[in-house]
């Protein structure tokens, strides 16, 4: 899909500055990386409130996973701040339709949930770190993430091992506290 980022909002304004922020993102140094995280924590999603921008970013950063196989640790902690935003009714136009934002981030993350595991493997630990939260945190929706995440807790060592114990849990409270009313199922 091709964006028209001057026809994006984020915060305060269009979304003209969010491919150079998304490009430092995916590809800065370290530093560069840190800064265009906050830059992006405050544009595409602020305090929890997700703009049409947002949407865009998403795809962004699903295609550098797809096209490389993975992406920074920055890029991991945004896709989870996006996927836990919230969107208030505000939309963003595709192809002549009206998405709610976060019915269009949440629905493209979960689609790349295979893109996701096959990527495990080989990040660092702190991308797999944010990696987990992300998981951790789409259990509100889906159990289709609880397989992998008992999977990495049973085979990972160390740091990654806590990580994806603690996401395991995370996404089996997050679901019982959800589907409360159906038994947890």
């Amino acid at each position: 899909m091709k964006w028209v980022w001057r026809e994006l909002a984020v915060l305060n304004g269009d979304g003209s500055a969010v491919p150079a922020l998304l490009s430092a993102l995916l590809n800065g140094t370290h530093a560069e990386r840190e800064d265009a995280f906050r830059a992006l924590c405050t544009r595409v999603v602020n305090q929890g409130d997700l703009y049409s921008s947002a949407a865009a970013a998403t795809d962004v950063i699903l295609q550098e996973l797809s096209t490389n196989s993975e992406i920074t640790e920055n890029a991991w902690l945004l896709l989870h701040e996006i996927f836990r935003g919230a969107s208030y009714g505000r939309t963003v136009s595709i192809e002549g339709c009206e998405w709610d934002i976060e019915d269009y981030c949440r629905s493209r993350i979960l689609h790349s949930v295979e893109l996701i595991d096959a990527s495990l493997a080989d990040m660092s630990d702190e991308a797999y770190t944010y990696a987990m939260l992300l998981l951790g945190s789409m259990g509100e929706i889906t159990r289709v993430t609880v397989p992998i995440l008992e999977r990495e807790a049973a085979t990972s060592k160390g740091r990654r091992r806590g990580a994806a114990c603690d996401a395991l849990e995370v996404a089996e409270e997050l679901w019982a506290e959800n589907h409360e009313d159906s038994g947890g199922h």
